[in-house]
C-alpha cells in the first residue's frame, strides 16, 4: 500500500472513531438509583409501650438504638455490649417493629431478652465485661440441658428453677439467666395467641407461677439496682 492510500485509510479511520465518539456524548445516560441500607434505628412507639408492661419506665428508651450486624458482620447471635443492640442482620432487616401483630414469637421473645440487657445496663451492669467473663467460661460456646424448657441452650442461659435454682433470688442469677426468666414471663403472659405451641411459651406458661415468684421484686419496682447480677 502506497504512502497516499495508507493517509486515506487512516482517514477513514479516525473519522469512524470521531462518529462513534460523537454518539456517545449526545447518548443520554439513564439516572441512577442510590440505594441507602439502614443501618441503625430508634425504638418504635409499639415497642416502648411492649417494653413498659415489663420495665415501666426504668429504661430511657429514647438511648436505645437497634443496629443492623455486629460491625457489619453476619451472626445468628445479638449483643448488647453498651446499651445498644446489635441484631443480626436477616433479624433487624426481616423485623422493622418487634410489637406488630405479625412478629413471631421468636422475635418477640428474642427482642425481649436483649431489652434486658439493655435494663441492666441502664441500671449500672458493665455488660461488657459479664460477657467477657462467660466467654471465658465457655458461656456461649457450649451447650447444656435446660431443666425449665426442656431442650439445650448455650450454658450460660440455662436455668433450673424447680432443681439446684429454685432457692435463689433473683441477683443471683447471672446477666443471660435474668434475661431468660423475663423473657419467659413475657412469654407466657403476653403470648399466649402468638403460635401457642411454640415449646418455649409451652414451658414458659408451665412455669410462670415459679418465674413470677422470683421476679416478684423486680415487677414491683425495676428501678432497684440491686436486683442486677451479683455475678457472671
Amino acid at each position: 500500500m502506497d504512502n497516499n492510500n495508507t493517509k486515506a485509510a487512516a482517514k477513514i479511520i479516525l473519522a469512524n472513531a470521531e462518529a462513534k465518539l460523537g454518539k456517545i456524548k449526545n447518548t443520554k445516560i439513564p439516572p441512577t438509583t442510590e440505594l441507602k441500607i439502614q443501618t441503625r434505628r430508634n425504638l418504635t412507639a409499639g415497642e416502648i409501650q411492649m417494653c413498659q408492661q415489663i420495665f415501666k419506665d426504668s429504661i430511657d428508651y429514647s438511648k436505645v438504638l437497634l443496629h443492623r450486624g455486629i460491625l457489619g458482620f453476619e451472626s445468628e447471635f445479638a449483643i448488647t455490649p453498651n446499651g445498644e443492640i446489635f441484631f443480626p442482620v436477616s433479624e433487624y432487616d426481616n423485623v422493622q417493629d418487634f410489637s406488630k401483630s405479625k412478629v413471631s414469637g421468636e422475635s418477640k421473645c428474642f427482642f425481649i431478652h436483649e431489652m434486658t440487657h439493655v435494663w441492666q445496663y441502664q441500671q449500672g451492669l458493665a455488660n461488657w465485661l459479664h460477657g467477657i467473663k462467660h466467654g471465658c467460661k465457655l458461656d456461649y460456646s457450649s451447650e447444656a440441658y435446660s431443666n425449665d424448657l426442656k431442650t439445650n441452650k448455650l450454658k450460660g442461659y440455662v436455668t433450673d428453677i424447680l432443681g439446684k435454682d429454685k432457692e435463689k433470688k433473683f441477683n443471683e442469677f447471672n446477666m443471660e439467666q435474668q434475661a431468660e426468666l423475663i423473657e419467659m414471663w413475657f412469654d407466657a403472659g403476653w403470648l399466649q395467641n402468638v403460635n401457642p405451641k411454640r415449646n418455649h411459651h409451652i414451658q414458659s406458661v408451665r412455669l410462670s407461677g415459679y418465674v413470677e415468684r422470683i421476679l416478684r421484686d423486680f415487677l414491683h419496682n425495676p428501678y432497684d439496682k440491686s436486683l442486677l447480677p451479683i455475678n457472671p
